[in-house]
């Protein structure tokens, strides 16, 4: 314990979360000058080495982390492998969102070249809004349907099949961003990413929450690059409301971390996350109040508004072609 004290008085003037990263104190230059006392230290008092567990200790950077900290204090590692808060300042929304963040650097991104394409195919189930008299109960069957889009890198052209022939035609931009030359300008730091959502809202294209501009910045586009997509998870974090959930699954069954909000009072808007890469998988929209449509129909609470499976995405060169 007074190793672990030592360690904490030490550490304290490192930065556990330097800019463009989330690996912990081992990348900022106070936390290498502790780590260093804390060896120079160790040798001090302890002479050659024994074997003892006082010089088996060492500091290790975040993505092996069996204890590193964070702002101060220890993080441990779960049965799962992920490394969990114990006592951190951070929520465990902004620990998961954060680590999700440097997960997503890691990750191996190849941009666009000029004149390609963005595809993207999603699975769809929605329920349409209700009209007078209709009810959307828990357990009503959705409406499934998978979209294939095209959209050149520039966003001057998109593609898509129209009964059952590939129609290609020009864009006119719009909210959220498609494109890959529109979102790879978008901010790379977290309140810069924030400031440009809530900048947004209001405007007549967009007059939803920050938090749902983010998720459909993910959602629409299948080439987002990493520093931008890191910076949206961080971005999410801040948003007052925001939870996690480690133990979600995917519309597919499949396990999944869920980022969700409540949305306008009477839904939660999730965003699921592949557990180990982070990377987008879908969303869900649920019901959590009974909600009347502008067309008189009925949402009860429960049930399921929309959901989607991301089932490919990728640059290819054309139109109708597939990564």
């Amino acid at each position: 314990m007074n190793d672990l004290h030592e360690v904490r008085d030490v550490m304290g003037p490192a930065d556990p979360c330097p800019p463009g990263a989330f690996d912990g104190a081992a990348r900022d230059p106070a936390g290498r000058a502790a780590f260093e006392r804390i060896t120079a230290s160790t040798a001090r008092r302890t002479g050659p080495s024994r074997g003892t567990r006082r010089t088996a200790f060492r500091l290790v950077a975040a993505g092996g982390v069996a204890g590193a900290l964070v702002l101060g204090t220890v993080v441990v590692t779960g049965g799962d492998g992920s490394p969990r808060p114990a006592g951190t300042q951070m929520t465990d929304t902004q620990y998961v969102l954060n680590v999700a963040a440097t997960s997503v650097l890691k990750q191996p991104f190849t941009a666009p070249r000029p004149g390609q394409w963005v595809y993207t195919e999603t699975r769809y189930l929605r329920s349409g809004q209700p009209g007078q008299g209709q009810v959307i109960k828990p357990g009503t069957p959705l409406k499934a349907q998978v979209d294939r889009d095209w959209v050149r890198e520039d966003g001057a052209l998109v593609a898509m099949y129209e009964n059952g022939k590939l129609v290609t035609s020009p864009t006119g931009g719009g909210l959220p961003p498609t494109d890959y030359a529109t979102v790879s300008k978008l901010p790379t730091d977290a309140d810069g990413m924030l400031a440009w959502a809530r900048k947004l809202k209001g405007r007549r294209d967009w007059n939803g929450s920050p938090f749902g501009l983010l998720g459909s910045l993910l959602l629409n586009n299948g080439a987002l690059p990493p520093a931008q997509t890191a910076a949206i998870y961080r971005a999410m974090a801040k948003v007052p409301g925001v939870t996690v959930d480690r133990t979600s699954k995917d519309g597919a069954g499949h396990d999944a971390i869920s980022v969700s909000a409540v949305i306008d009072g009477w839904a939660r808007e999730e965003i699921l996350l592949a557990p180990s890469t982070y990377a987008y998988k879908g969303h869900r929209t649920t019901v959590i109040q009974e909600h009347t449509t502008p067309t008189g129909g009925r949402y009860l609470k429960g049930a399921v508004e929309s959901s989607s499976i991301r089932l490919v995405a990728g640059v290819v060169d054309r139109p109708g072609q597939r990564p």
